[in-house]
């Protein structure tokens, strides 16, 4: 099938997500955080483009950002993914494809939904279960740069000229927002639902939800390491299991 034409954007503007092949952790410690900022910073200055927030997750990153004229969203991918798909192959002593393909993007194209998905991206670590409201814990984002209002790697003054104050940039992220912005096609592939339910009542003796959670700590990891393995999402293992989503990732993270 013929991959769709990306859509373009009038004002530059995308929310990008590059994401881990096959759902392979991007980041396994702190020091791959801080080395893929190091590469985004590098080729931020190269490339000359703006970034209004960012969110790394363990498995895929949020982007929203404005590129010049003279660079295409093509070329600062291409670097950016192969330096650190390079780099973080070689410290793992692994081969093989890092990242899940091409990046995803969407266009950005008012100054609405610019907000609309600065506040998405803000509330990824939120909606996984690891900090209860932005800012709180997850240093991960670019939360932080507004809060203290620090111009490192983020470009913060474009959206506070929108907000026009600090009170406003609070009120922003002051609900769990609604919206589902830039949503990635799932592969035919996908493990179902109906599989997951029929792997947990063969596997693991689990007929429901409260069947699972009475399962002792021990042999709910095991299973949850057993269903990601077999395919099955973070969400979905979340949705069938009642385990929440952060504690899903810790559990992956800490098997490798």
């Amino acid at each position: 099938m013929a991959r769709q034409a990306r859509k373009l954007s009038s004002t530059l503007t995308y929310h990008v997500i590059v994401r881990g092949a096959d759902r392979q952790l991007l980041f396994e410690e702190t020091k791959d955080y801080l080395k893929f900022l190091d590469f985004l910073q590098l080729y931020k200055e190269k490339y000359e483009f703006e970034i209004f927030a960012y969110c790394l997750m363990s498995n895929h990153v949020h982007l929203l950002l404005r590129h010049p004229e003279t660079v295409t969203l093509e070329s600062i991918f291409r670097s950016l993914n192969t330096s650190y798909a390079s780099w973080f192959n070689q410290k793992y002593q692994r081969t093989g494809f890092l990242f899940g393909g091409r990046y995803y993007s969407e266009p950005v194209e008012s100054d609405q939904y610019l907000l609309t998905v600065l506040k998405y991206i803000h509330f990824n670590p939120t909606k996984a279960y690891l900090e209860s409201k932005p800012g709180e814990s997850y240093h991960w984002t670019s939360y932080y740069d507004y809060e203290f209002e620090t111009a490192n790697l983020t470009d913060i003054s474009p959206v506070m000229k929108i907000l026009e104050n600090k009170q406003a940039f609070w009120e922003l992220h002051s609900k769990t927002p609604d919206e589902e912005c830039l949503e990635i096609p799932i592969s035919k592939n996908r493990i179902t639902d109906d599989t997951i339910k029929e792997l947990l009542q063969v596997e693991c003796s689990c007929n429901c939800v409260s069947d699972f959670q009475e399962l002792p700590l021990s042999l709910r990891n095991k299973h949850i390491i057993f269903l990601k393995e077999k395919g099955a999402t973070v969400k979905q293992i979340n949705r069938l299991t009642g385990t929440p989503r952060g504690v899903i990732e810790r559990i992956i993270s800490k098997r490798h």
